[in-house]
């Protein structure tokens, strides 16, 4: 399975999906947005106070999901698309988007669950469009973006720095 690691997203197309992101903040009043591979990787976020900790926090969600997807396969599901967890003061809805993204809306108590699933799916079909786009452009994997002598000059350089 391709990782992000192997795609290029272009300014254009990231500024595309952050204000995809920022939208879908103001549409449910959420507090937060963010997009991540499935491995954890931030790809991009909105909302207050998230930037710092959106490294750790993507990486728990991935990892929360991951599990949640290997209980639905011991349940005999295909498996589990979104994932509400509900807090005292925050609320955190994870969903699929195709299958290598996630799309993340944490939000407070006063907004309704049933307007995000609803604006969520929305955004996961857009987000969907955009993020099949940038796999399907063979011209943007790294090993099209970089040189292969180049790849090989810093891969054996590299070895040699870290040799035991």
């Amino acid at each position: 399975m391709e990782q992000l690691t192997n795609l290029i997203i272009s300014d254009r197309e990231l500024a595309t999906i952050s204000a995809l992101l920022t939208k879908l903040m103001n549409d449910t009043n959420a507090t937060s947005t963010m997009l991540l591979d499935k491995s954890g990787q931030v790809v991009a976020v909105q909302g207050t106070g998230m930037r710092r900790n959106a490294t750790t926090l993507g990486a728990l969600l991935a990892g929360v999901f991951s599990s949640s997807r290997e209980v639905a396969r011991l349940l005999d599901e295909k498996d589990f698309r979104s994932i509400f967890q509900q807090g005292v003061q925050e609320n955190i809805y994870t969903s699929m988007v195709e299958e290598q993204w996630l799309l993340v809306i944490i939000f407070d108590r006063l907004t309704h669950i049933g307007l995000v699933k609803v604006l969520s799916k929305k955004a996961s079909d857009e987000l969907g469009r955009i993020l099949e786009r940038v796999r399907s452009d063979t011209s943007r994997t790294k090993s099209s973006v970089i040189n292969l002598q180049f790849r090989s000059s810093v891969e054996d350089t590299i070895d040699l720095l870290f040799r035991d």
